[in-house]
């Protein structure tokens, strides 16, 4: 139902604009009969006139904001902040975005524009931010700057009832967007009883972008809601350490770039679902079957590939999720040999793999980016299930 909702509130936003662009000036010539047009030039010359008058202010407040974020104050307060914040499930990400909002349009603008380009447009962190940035107002940039211009020093209620209407838009879009698009599916107590790292806290050059908390994907759905750490049981994070040691003695210039690490069984559900339409027996060469489970349902599997350094991956002849032969690698050879797969294909491949296996990982037959690191068997020895 809420994948619904989310589908039609997707499709009807992409008409609003156009509406409304017509909409106003017809109901204007139709309805009230005003002359548009010489409306419009008229209100254009007081436009003129007011924005030469609003100057000094707006010089006043852009000063204060390059203050704000230059001395540092805003960078503290988000450190004093974030167990709070974490503690009632606000992003602390988003808490820049949420002092700023108030303050100035371009400032929280910048904002969110790094969040976005941070965390990717289809993640929760851009999603709250962006609705943030639609359902809040600049309050004492228009109380400093239009008050001001026409001359209004007293603003009486005006500055506590802008500043409620902010906070309600701020706190809405953190919950409603929780709500719609999903909370990640790992808990800090599942990570707490069941031994499972932050790669990136181990190592920060091995790069993440996990494709279930984008719409990246085969399902094209965001599974992961908030989830963008990718983590691991200790002693397969720990091979993952060595398999990027190896990686930078031999290419430097490369980076691990992760797609996806732990899965709780759930999330494999949803996945073995989406190919209902696959008979069982050819299901399983790309989606392990969640009764049983995969190896990622333990913590111990990784999809991974590599990357340049700027983050863009290397072209391995398929994309990450690619169901079929061009993915498998006991096929590589015969697929060049016909011109579906390059020789730049390959070697990439064979670079990513030599360091995998190195450090202890092994492959499997249909997906070149997958990696165990241990046998099924060995595995249900060793680990129990994340559901």
């Amino acid at each position: 139902m809420i994948d619904s909702l989310v589908a039609f509130t997707n499709e009807l936003s992409r008409y609003i604009i156009p509406v409304l662009l017509v909409g106003i000036p017809f109901y204007g010539l139709a309805v009230k009969k005003v002359k548009v047009y010489e409306s419009f030039v008229e209100g254009a010359k007081d436009g003129f006139t007011i924005a030469v008058r609003i100057i000094p202010y707006l010089v006043a407040i852009l000063v204060a904001i390059g203050m704000f974020r230059a001395s540092g104050a805003l960078d503290i307060l988000l450190t004093l902040l974030s167990p709070f914040l974490n503690a009632v499930g606000f992003p602390p990400e988003n808490l820049p975005l949420a002092l700023m909002r108030p303050l100035s349009g371009s400032g929280s603008l910048g904002l969110l524009t790094d969040l976005i380009d941070q965390h990717g447009p289809n993640s929760l962190i851009s999603k709250i931010g962006a609705t943030m940035f639609g359902s809040t107002e600049t309050t004492f940039y228009v109380l400093a700057v239009y008050f001001g211009s026409v001359g209004i020093r007293r603003s009486r209620h005006a500055l506590a009832a802008g500043l409620i209407a902010d906070f309600v838009g701020i706190i809405s879009a953190v919950y409603i967007c929780r709500f719609l698009f999903g909370i990640s599916p790992i808990s800090a107590e599942t990570i707490k009883n069941n031994d499972l790292v932050n790669i990136q806290e181990l190592d920060s050059t091995i790069l993440v972008d996990l494709k279930y908390t984008t719409t990246d994907n085969f399902m094209n759905m965001d599974l992961y809601g908030d989830l963008e750490t990718c983590y691991l049981r200790k002693n397969p994070a720990e091979m993952l350490l060595r398999a990027n040691k190896y990686l930078k003695e031999t290419n430097p210039e490369l980076n691990l770039l992760i797609y996806d690490g732990l899965r709780p069984r759930s999330i494999q559900r949803k996945l073995w679902n989406a190919l209902d339409e696959v008979p069982e027996t050819e299901r399983t060469q790309y989606v392990a079957d969640p009764e049983k489970g995969s190896i990622h349902n333990y913590g111990a599997a990784v999809d991974l590939t590599l990357a340049h350094e700027n983050g863009s991956p290397l072209d391995m002849g398929t994309k990450y999720d690619h169901f079929g032969e061009l993915a498998f690698p006991a096929l590589e050879d015969s697929l060049f040999s016909i011109g579906v797969l390059t020789l730049a294909h390959i070697e990439n491949r064979k670079i990513l793999r030599n360091v995998m296996t190195k450090a202890g990982f092994s492959t499997i037959s249909s997906e070149w980016w997958h990696f165990n690191a241990y046998s099924y068997q060995d595995i249900q020895t060793k680990y129990n299930i994340i559901e």
